[in-house]
């Protein structure tokens, strides 16, 4: 609790130190802002989405051909989640605003939701799961199970812009996502047979990766957006029992420094205003 505690602390502190930073460059006046050009990217923002768990051939099941069987990465893909937030972003620019090389530092939550009663259990080199007797255990009733992990996020984008403001602008980046994982854990949540309600959360690595890289596109207009990501790497270290598992992210993206009133623009406006009534 205590290391969840300090890293919520720290990612209120990057969002505050982030939004300040971007309220400062648009209500900068166009005299401040045009000896430094501030290009923009569109990285920084939050991403909310789905997550399908695909085996090594672009598939969705995983019934091994032989002795090697993994049915329990068969995920709930509605109740499958994925939440980013993109705290900072930097642009250096190729060609002006219209293309570029974007970069910057995020946070990543991935959920996998569990279509059958699954309880995952490991070892030195294998990842397995066994069906949970609900009789045995006097449970009636599971309502959440699911594997949770979170990751510090980097990327590497080459970005298309239509135009020079972001904000009428169409925008198109492709590239990699590489990423650290920091914590992982699974959360079973139901009711006993005596209608005692129950929340079981274990906190392990289940061998998972501790790095990973995605290829990722973003595409969308102004502050909104689709995106989606693939993993080049697997999940988890393959092995004798473990199939190789990649997860395919796609949803909705928002950049938050978009949105809302052009303060630039605004002040330009008032300023003009002002100096109608002065005469020389």
């Amino acid at each position: 609790m205590k290391l969840l505690s300090s890293l919520g602390s720290v990612l209120l502190i990057f969002l505050c130190v982030s939004i300040q930073a971007q309220d400062d460059i648009l209500s900068n006046s166009p005299s401040e802002t045009d000896d430094k050009p501030s290009y923009e990217a569109h990285w920084a923002g939050m991403d909310l989405g789905s997550v399908i768990l695909m085996n090594s051939e672009f598939g969705t099941d995983f019934p091994g051909e032989t002795w090697l069987d993994n049915p329990w990465w068969e995920n709930d893909i509605v109740n499958s989640t994925t939440f980013s937030f993109n705290m900072f972003e930097y642009k250096l620019p190729i060609f002006k605003q219209y293309l570029g090389l974007t970069t910057g530092f995020g946070y990543r939550n991935t959920n996998i939701e569990f279509r059958e009663n699954y309880r995952l259990s490991y070892d030195d080199q294998d990842v397995s799961a066994q069906i949970i007797n609900l009789e045995e255990e006097n449970i009636s009733e599971i309502k959440r199970n699911y594997l949770s992990a979170h990751y510090f996020t980097v990327p590497l984008l080459l970005e298309f812009a239509t135009k020079v403001e972001g904000k009428k602008s169409f925008y198109f980046n492709t590239g990699v996502v590489g990423g650290v994982r920091f914590a992982s854990s699974t959360t079973l949540k139901g009711k006993y047979d005596n209608g005692d309600k129950f929340t079981n959360v274990r906190r392990a690595k289940y061998n998972m990766n501790p790095i990973f890289l995605d290829a990722s596109f973003r595409i969308g207009y102004g502050a909104f957006g689709l995106f989606g990501t693939y993993s080049l790497t697997t999940m988890f270290k393959t092995a004798a029992y473990t199939q190789a598992v990649h997860p395919l992210r796609v949803g909705i993206t928002w950049n938050w420094h978009y949105s809302g009133d052009d303060k630039s623009t605004k002040n330009k406006v008032l300023f003009d205003e002002d100096t109608e009534d002065i005469d020389l």
